[in-house]
């Protein structure tokens, strides 16, 4: 009987730093498993033209193109977990509160994303509180956010960016591009493929636009374009209440439609009219400048038409 009690004492005895031993293991994987719900720091392949997936509530995004073959992620989150998933033709990181905790989606923590992507690679990025920031990536690019600012830098194929009352500003596109915000002002510079741009209650700004395509809305705000008018071209100006300056070259030649309400139409131009353009509908006439070739429609309610010769020194013109 005694030798029993040795023996099972002694089995305690080695079972014992084999349980210890267990809980040390479990408790590093899942040290290691919540570190890497917590931050990321990695790099992978992607094949030419892939895709790349960022999505996170609060934080920011930024992308920046490289001339590397790799996808670098640097991510992290002050609370909740990143989700990373990656393959050959796309790779994905959002954010996740599935972490054991019992915590609702709008106590997630700030996540901010440093990528660096080959350029080309075609970009999808959403924030619901977050700024996005892309640049060089020179791949099509679709970026949308509630309350944040969208900015891109450095693209040749189609952009098209939203938000709802942060700021949006583009510049150096040869694609197309479409521009929205709500509440916030539009920029976009440098762009040479078709134009479509509106806010509700920003001003919209279109400076060094080379392309035969615009179409503009703005509902309370100012809308400003300096740039081309190619002579198999159209372009659209809209404004409810904001005024309308548009600053052309010397050597500009289009056929105006011009309809405001209660503004006042200025020209630098020559305007050449047809007869009894003015009598035939009060507050909305037609004009010709140069050649007449390209097509331009100019309307606002309660605003000023401004139209400028960039070659003078205008005292309306304003970028």
């Amino acid at each position: 009987m005694k030798l029993i009690h040795v023996v099972a004492a002694a089995a305690l005895v080695t079972a014992l730093p084999l349980a210890l031993m267990a809980q040390n293991r479990d408790r590093l994987q899942r040290d290691r498993l919540q570190r890497d719900r917590l931050q990321i720091d990695t790099t992978v392949s992607i094949e030419r033209q892939g895709s790349v997936d960022l999505s996170l509530v609060s934080g920011r995004i930024r992308v920046t193109g490289w001339d590397r073959k790799d996808v670098k992620v640097t991510a992290s989150i002050d609370e909740g977990s990143l989700k990373f998933n990656a393959n050959p033709s796309r790779v994905t990181l959002g954010v996740d509160n599935r972490d054991g905790s019992r915590r609702r989606h709008g106590s997630l923590g700030d996540a901010r994303f440093d990528v660096f992507v080959p350029r080309g690679t075609r970009l999808i990025l959403e924030a619901v509180s977050g700024d996005i920031i892309a640049s060089g990536v020179q791949g099509e690019i679709e970026a949308g956010s509630v309350s944040g600012d969208v900015s891109v830098t450095g693209a040749v194929r189609d952009v098209s960016l939203e938000s709802v009352s942060g700021s949006v500003h583009v510049s150096q596109v040869t694609g197309n591009l479409s521009a929205e915000s709500v509440s916030g002002d539009v920029r976009a510079e440098g762009i040479s493929g078709n134009v479509e741009a509106s806010t509700v209650s920003g001003t919209v700004r279109l400076l060094g636009i080379q392309t035969r395509y615009v179409r503009t809305e703005s509902v309370s705000g100012d809308i400003i374009y300096t740039g081309n008018i190619d002579p198999a071209g159209k372009y659209d100006f809209e404004s409810h209440s904001g005024s309308l300056r548009l600053n052309l070259p010397r050597g500009a030649g289009a056929q105006f439609e011009v309809e405001t309400f209660s503004g006042d139409v200025d020209s630098d131009f020559a305007i050449t009219m047809q007869p009894g353009e003015r009598k035939r509908n009060k507050g909305r006439f037609e004009f010709t400048i140069g050649d007449g070739k390209a097509r331009v429609s100019a309307q606002t309610f309660s605003g000023r038409i401004i139209i400028n010769d960039t070659s003078t020194d205008s005292p309306t013109r304003r970028d």
